[in-house]
């Protein structure tokens, strides 16, 4: 192991650990002032929830620490992993079902994390801070948001179960490159597409507009589907052209 290596090694631990206490600081405030206001009741199952919300934030962070170069931590990217901390409270909110006092809350919470996602990004660009972790933190969360908030309003009957495709097709496309490359079969540069910008911001809105205690699953469900299917039929020319079938 040369030196160089070792020191990159040990920056990256440092940089995970105070990471990880950024957000657990975070998770810990917030879940303390909604248990005070009485919008939260702190069941088993909300504190599990959190608690694995929490440790899967922190370990896509930890793994994007190892697979980059030691870059330094900028505002920027403090301001993504605190979308990561609300991600982890709407993760209990899911476990331990939606909060009896107040129907605002998880609409309030998945509002914060995606529309968090213009702030970390332009605050980079601003401050001459973009950088490679930060980039690809910000695309990890912005899957993980999709992800739990379609999970979400599909368990509570919001939208309709075919939304559902919605918040996996990232990862199942993830896992189809990875099996390709496994595999031995080509890859092909994915053509860059103002289209996945838009339709990811669709998704999050039809999540939103889903969690709002109104106008109700009589408008959000209807709306799911619609967005449905633009969202599928791009991730599935995005797959025909990285595998090289257009």
């Amino acid at each position: 192991m040369t030196a160089e290596y070792a020191v990159d090694r040990s920056s990256g631990w440092w940089q995970w650990s105070a990471t990880t206490l950024w957000i657990t600081l975070l998770v810990a405030g917030t879940v303390g002032f909604l248990i005070e206001r009485g919008d939260i009741v702190a069941s088993g199952w909300f504190v599990v929830g959190v608690a694995s919300g929490l440790v899967l934030v922190s370990a896509m962070i930890g793994w994007l620490l190892w697979r980059t170069e030691s870059q330094p931590i900028t505002l920027a990217t403090m301001v993504t992993l605190s979308r990561g901390a609300v991600l982890a409270v709407f993760a209990g909110l899911l476990a331990g079902g939606q909060p009896a006092g107040s129907g605002w809350v998880p609409a309030t919470l998945f509002a914060l994390a995606a529309g968090l996602d213009t702030v970390d990004g332009r605050l980079a660009r601003a401050t001459d801070s973009v950088s490679e972790l930060g980039a690809r933190l910000d695309t990890e969360i912005d899957g993980l948001t999709v992800l739990l908030g379609a999970v979400f309003t599909v368990v509570f009957g919001l939208v309709p179960l075919v939304f559902l495709v919605v918040g996996i097709a990232r990862y199942a496309f993830v896992a189809g490159i990875w099996l390709r490359k496994r595999r031995g079969l080509p890859i092909e540069e994915l053509p860059p597409s103002q289209l996945r910008r838009v339709l990811g911001g669709l998704a999050m809105g039809t999540i939103w507009v889903a969690l709002l205690p109104v106008p109700g699953p009589a408008i959000s469900r209807p709306l799911a589907l619609v967005v449905s299917v633009p969202f599928v039929f791009n991730f599935g020319r995005d797959w025909q052209s990285v595998s090289g079938r257009r």
